[in-house]
């Protein structure tokens, strides 16, 4: 080439065919990977205490244990009954405030939880996890279950989004994750559900927020006042930037030994 010819850089398709394909791979596979990945609140138990949750309920209807769990060492357990009453619900429930701007007018936020109950709950209405807003008072989504069936919907305006007939069975963990874009217009806001793994609510628009107040986190045990005693167990609470981040590992089912012949 003559010295004094100009030098054009190579275009970028010709600059790709000239690549390695391994290196054109590697390159492929890190721009796929999600850069914002964080985990950003864990109420999961890990630390064998509720120091995770701030203002957390105590006494004995309240217990950290080491069986059944859904990952890692910790689990907690409610036993709930009717001398929680306030109102006209039994609650005994833990709340987790987002950090701003985790419920702010556009923010996105994938939250994830997962719950076991060792008997069929009542036919009565019990709250398995819900939002709503703080100062003003009102749920702006919520999971509710009567029995083994699952209802979720959310509120601004009232919409049922899915109905899990005969989903909540006992003696197995169940995982809830809910992706948001918070929003007080409905053009913009949206949700999205999993439940065990399976997308069961696509996303839908909707306005997630009612007003200028922050929306918070409860879980626990709120119920219809009864007189029966109900426990359940709460497990891998988790605030993330990611569906996966919120997702536990795969159940993997226990099968019964073969009888022997």
């Amino acid at each position: 080439m003559n010295p004094t010819q100009k030098q054009f850089p190579l275009s970028r398709a010709a600059s790709t065919q000239r690549m390695p394909v391994g290196l054109l791979s590697l390159i492929l596979l890190l721009s796929a990977i999600p850069l914002s990945a964080e985990v950003i609140w864990r109420g999961d138990f890990e630390t064998g205490t509720t120091a995770q949750w701030r203002g957390a309920p105590k006494g004995d209807s309240v217990k950290v244990v080491e069986d059944p769990v859904r990952e890692g060492k910790y689990a907690l357990r409610i036993d709930g009954t009717n001398a929680a009453r306030k109102g006209k619900l039994d609650r005994i429930e833990f709340q987790h405030q987002p950090e701003p701007p985790g419920t702010a007018e556009g923010t996105e936020r994938y939250f994830g939880w997962s719950v076991f109950v060792p008997k069929k709950l009542t036919d009565d209405m019990h709250a398995v996890g819900y939002f709503e807003t703080r100062n003003s008072w009102r749920q702006l989504m919520s999971f509710e279950v009567r029995g083994e069936d699952i209802l979720y919907s959310t509120r601004v305006p009232y919409a049922r989004r899915w109905s899990g007939k005969g989903k909540l069975t006992p003696g197995r963990w169940h995982d809830f994750a809910v992706h948001v874009l918070w929003s007080r217009d409905p053009a913009k806001g949206f949700v999205e559900v999993w439940f065990d793994g399976e997308q069961v609510v696509p996303r839908a628009m909707t306005a997630t927020l009612l007003d200028e107040n922050v929306a918070f986190f409860q879980i626990g045990m709120m119920r219809d006042t009864i007189d029966v005693p109900e426990t359940i167990f709460i497990d891998h609470v988790i605030e993330a930037t990611t569906l996966a981040e919120v997702t536990p590992p795969r159940l993997v089912e226990k099968r019964k030994p073969a009888a022997s012949k």
